[in-house]
């Protein structure tokens, strides 16, 4: 089985930006794709997200933790969905992370800052994943460059640059995203 899960980012929701079209090329591919909306997006709470998406987990049937899971799932994280899957993967497994505009250390925005306010565990982070993606904009008004570039290295991957990609959101042109499906397919 093939599952996907796309988490949305502070203020959005799962009709934001390339969500709706990526689950859209995904399933035409055979994938189980959930994009969950996550619980008060404009004041969000980490341990309240956890919860929430857990049970989202659940309800789909599967067990992500310790090896249990399917063969493959991956998770995609946009802005805010991408420290929630860092803290996420922190007890729980996948085989593949997309993170989009991430960021994993305080940007200055207090609603965001319970996501990020404490250190992650990169070691049990990398044991709970196979591969890691990290895609960020050159420009992108909201996470530096070096945020984006530490990010990577802490994970130990290379970072792939969208040039004036801005937010990599509907803002910046981002109704669709083919690059991120083609290195999802």
């Amino acid at each position: 089985m093939k599952q996907a899960f796309i988490i949305h980012g502070w203020g959005a929701n799962s009709e934001s930006n390339w969500f709706p079209w990526l689950k859209r090329e995904l399933e035409k591919n055979e994938w189980k794709v959930t994009v969950p909306n996550m619980p008060n997006t404009e004041n969000p709470k980490m341990e309240e997200w956890i919860k929430y998406f857990e049970a989202v987990v659940a309800r789909r049937g599967q067990r992500l933790k310790a090896g249990q899971g399917p063969a493959t799932t991956i998770l995609i994280g946009h802005s805010l969905g991408a420290p929630f899957i860092l803290r996420y993967l922190e007890k729980n497994k996948a085989s593949r992370v997309y993170l989009v505009a991430g960021f994993h250390k305080p940007l200055g925005f207090p609603a965001t800052e319970n996501f990020v306010n404490k250190p992650f565990d990169w070691e049990v982070i990398k044991s709970h994943c196979k591969k890691f993606i990290v895609i960020n904009s050159d420009n992108d008004p909201y996470i530096p460059r070096e945020i984006g570039k530490e990010l990577a290295k802490k994970l130990g991957v290379q970072e792939i640059i969208e040039h004036g990609g801005s937010h990599l959101n509907a803002p910046g042109g981002f109704l669709e995203y083919p690059v991120l499906l083609n290195l999802i397919e």
